[in-house]
């Protein structure tokens, strides 16, 4: 019986020891992922200074490596009175990425809208849209949550993980993790 004891103790101090040497962990997001997430987010049209109803759907997420920005291309509708009519086209966003740990999310960062352009519309009319578009699509997108952390990923084997970093990788955004002390 002194035996038994003396093994499951020896396992038993084994496990935890092996518990303290544990590394950085890794969470992989796939753009895929960061599309259905904004897709849901976006789903619910946006009211902008009370005169602008603006729809945004079907995004599409690509990573960019070299920058370290992520580009999106959605399609948006743009209702208001004061046109008279809707408006589509297809806005062009993007933005760097941030760890909230307040929310265990990663956020959209120091959004920027690249274009607007509107279907059929000439070039000034394009311009003035832009230039509104832009203005007010900063304040609309930042800090946007796109992918919260699961608590299976920030908690493993009694050990708790803290955010280290973000990059983009070829296989999309990869976040990694270390114990936290």
């Amino acid at each position: 019986m002194k035996m038994y004891l003396q093994i499951g103790l020896l396992l038993m101090m084994a496990f935890l020891s092996s518990c303290a040497i544990l590394g950085d962990r890794t969470v992989n997001v796939t753009e895929a992922q960061i599309q259905q997430k904004l897709n849901e987010k976006l789903a619910v049209p946006i009211q902008l200074l009370k005169v602008f109803d603006v729809s945004l759907s079907n995004s599409v997420v690509k990573f960019d490596q070299q920058t370290g920005r992520m580009q999106t291309t959605l399609d948006t509708v743009l209702n208001s009175q004061l046109l008279g009519k809707s408006v589509a086209g297809k806005l062009g966003i993007s933005g760097k990425l941030r760890f909230d740990a307040a929310s265990q999310s990663i956020v959209l960062d120091e959004p920027q809208i690249d274009q607007f352009n509107v279907d059929g519309a000439d070039n000034q009319y394009n311009e003035i849209v832009n230039a509104l578009t832009k203005t007010l699509g900063k304040q609309v997108l930042s800090g946007i949550t796109l992918y919260t952390v699961k608590p299976e990923d920030l908690k493993f084997g009694g050990t708790t993980y803290s955010p280290k970093d973000i990059q983009i990788t070829d296989k999309g955004l990869q976040l990694t993790l270390t114990p936290a002390k």
